[in-house]
């Protein structure tokens, strides 16, 4: 099974722990993607998103988002994508939830 997740809040918001708490279990079923947007874009500097990659997510942000952010570099474990891409992503997988 192929799940996605779709970020567009702000690190510093409650969702990290839920996020976190989510992919742990989420991987045990299939692969798991989580795409940052938006406010979401945040993540892709904060180090502790390195947890999630570990538990073996796929991590993919919006490179218009981030740049709108004003964000120059991400932390190398993630992925730069389009919201065309999330649009295809929406299809392909099995299970969506957005956290915003």
């Amino acid at each position: 099974m192929r799940i996605l997740l779709v970020v567009s809040s702000n690190p510093f918001s409650k969702d990290y722990a839920t996020i976190f708490n989510l992919v742990k279990e989420l991987v045990k079923r299939g692969e798991v993607i989580i795409f940052f947007t938006g406010n979401g874009a945040y993540y892709t500097i904060r180090p502790e998103t390195e947890e999630l990659k570990k538990l073996g997510a796929r991590l993919l942000y919006c490179a218009h988002s981030a740049h709108q952010k004003g964000i120059k570099e991400t932390l190398p474990f993630f992925e730069s994508s389009s919201t065309y891409n999330l649009s295809r992503l929406m299809l392909e997988c099995q299970k969506v939830l957005s956290f915003n």
